[in-house]
């Protein structure tokens, strides 16, 4: 059986997000939609395979991450680029965090950095609902209490 559907993770945030994000092939293509990338021909010069390709695109679509939206070059026929949605740009701390983790615990061959528009460094932080951030050695997982509200 599959751990993704067994009842100790259907309300794990965790889980629930690796079902959509888990592939990484998703995270990839993410991140190059995050760099403007929206073309099947751009996402496929990062290496993913043409068969992978449309099946990934798809789950992104389905999963409410990207949109398509047709559009039509002079003289070419119609075609689908792949726009982030706003759950899609939600994901941005996704990314971020392990672009972090990457610089902090793997070799230095970091070639995407986080940074504001202007390119001064950004990096994640945790912050409680004060707007006070926390150090990250003070943060942990719980489980929330039954029937506790979902901040936002």
């Amino acid at each position: 059986m599959d751990a993704m559907l067994l009842p100790a993770n259907r309300s794990c945030p965790i889980a629930r997000t690796l079902g959509v994000l888990g592939q990484k092939w998703n995270l990839l293509l993410l991140r190059e939609a995050f760099l403007g990338r929206t073309k099947y021909a751009e996402f496929l010069r990062i290496g993913v395979p043409t068969a992978t390709l449309g099946a990934r695109l798809q789950d992104l679509v389905d999963a409410g991450l990207l949109t398509r939206h047709a559009y039509q070059e002079k003289g070419e026929r119609a075609r689908d680029e792949y726009l982030l949605t706003q759950a899609g740009r939600d994901a941005m701390p996704i990314l971020a965090a392990l672009i972090g983790w990457g610089e902090t615990h793997l070799p230095p061959v970091t070639a995407y950095a986080m940074t504001t528009g202007d390119g001064r460094p950004v990096r994640l932080a945790f912050v409680d609902d004060t707007g006070t951030v926390v150090d990250a050695d003070a943060v942990a997982i719980a489980k929330k209490p039954e029937g506790a509200a979902t901040p936002g």
